[in-house]
């Protein structure tokens, strides 16, 4: 069944005994950049303020040796950006598995990852990597994506896969496809046309991102199957509290791998520090009690599992660099959604 791996792969890092103290989580995702060289449609990064930025090699190297040695087992080179725009991916995965990491991987919308640059990464120890691939025609990834590069990712698959069995590489391939009003009817397609490819594909609606896309969310979903209204009686708490790690690309830890603003940083990464102290401090155990009872007032959180609007404020006082406004990225996204939205 496609989306099974997904599925239970979710269900294995999940908590299930939720408390406001809790242990390392096995499992961490890291921005090494929030830069995207697409504009999708269904995303927040193209309206994103926060100024681009890339990871420091030094902090990364710090966060994984410190959270190794607490009990992370797997590492997820991405977040809000795109992470083959890093240079020198490969080194952030091969010092990842020097480390003592046992699996890292990525997820990539693969306009970038080119077989050679592919190859280095695989060399370097990478254990997964996953195409997001949010179209099944040329004509609808560009109007989804911005760019028109759906023959360029599908070739670049092709290449990955047949160097894979040529050298008998054991590197999980698998492919995600967010559905809205121009893709639902390309679900089939794709799989016919390109799901040899991969060893699983996840198909899920545009989601809200975080809570920050929730307009935008009901209009290029609109012609879709609504999905069951949540109500705060029956709300619960975030996974993502409890169950994984997320390092901004500024060297911050935050509460969610949608934090395209920094609206859920809880502290700073310290070396000084120990993972556990840093992942239960004051700020993130009252957000996670405020899950736990169902009292998510003046939270973004509330936004995003209620899907609705909300007044909120950020859960820090962090600093926020914003870059200066991208014009043209914007009236593209403009004309883009109005496709997607009258269709």
């Amino acid at each position: 069944m496609l989306g099974n791996y997904f599925k239970k792969r979710y269900e294995s890092f999940s908590v299930k005994n939720k408390k406001k103290i809790t242990d390392v989580p096995k499992n961490a995702l890291i921005e090494l950049t929030n830069v995207c060289n697409h504009a999708c449609v269904f995303c927040f990064n193209p309206e994103m303020k926060r100024k681009n930025r890339n990871l420091d090699f030094k902090t990364f190297e710090n966060f994984i040796k410190k959270s190794v040695e607490e009990g992370l087992e797997e590492v997820g080179l991405y977040s809000t950006g795109e992470p083959f725009m890093t240079k020198n991916l490969h080194n952030y995965i091969s010092k990842a598995k020097e480390l003592g990491v046992r699996r890292v991987y990525i997820t990539s919308n693969g306009a970038l990852a080119s077989l050679d640059k592919v190859i280095k990464c695989i060399n370097s120890g990478l254990d997964s990597l996953k195409f997001s691939l949010n179209a099944g025609t040329r004509e609808s990834y560009k109007i989804i994506h911005g760019y028109d590069d759906f023959d360029k990712v599908i070739k670049n698959k092709k290449d990955i896969n047949k160097y894979k069995l040529k050298n008998n590489i054991k590197l999980e391939m698998y492919g995600s496809f967010v559905i809205t009003n121009l893709t639902f009817n390309e679900k089939e397609n794709f799989i016919q046309n390109y799901g040899r490819y991969f060893d699983d594909i996840l198909f899920q609606n545009a989601r809200n991102q975080g809570g920050r896309t929730l307009n935008k969310k009901e209009k290029i979903t609109s012609q879709i199957e609504s999905e069951p209204k949540n109500d705060i009686e029956n709300l619960k708490p975030c996974d993502m509290l409890w169950d994984r790690l997320h390092l901004t690309s500024e060297g911050h830890l935050t509460a969610c791998c949608e934090d395209y603003e920094n609206d859920l940083v809880y502290e700073k990464f310290d070396n000084k520090k120990t993972i556990f102290d840093q992942f239960n401090n004051n700020k993130i155990q009252k957000l996670r009690q405020k899950h736990l009872k169902k009292k998510l007032d003046g939270t973004i959180c509330k936004g995003c599992l209620l899907n609705k609007k909300f007044e909120y404020k950020k859960l820090s006082n962090v600093r926020v660099e914003h870059n200066k406004p991208n014009l043209k990225k914007a009236a593209s996204l403009k004309k883009r959604l109005l496709k997607v939205t009258n269709i």
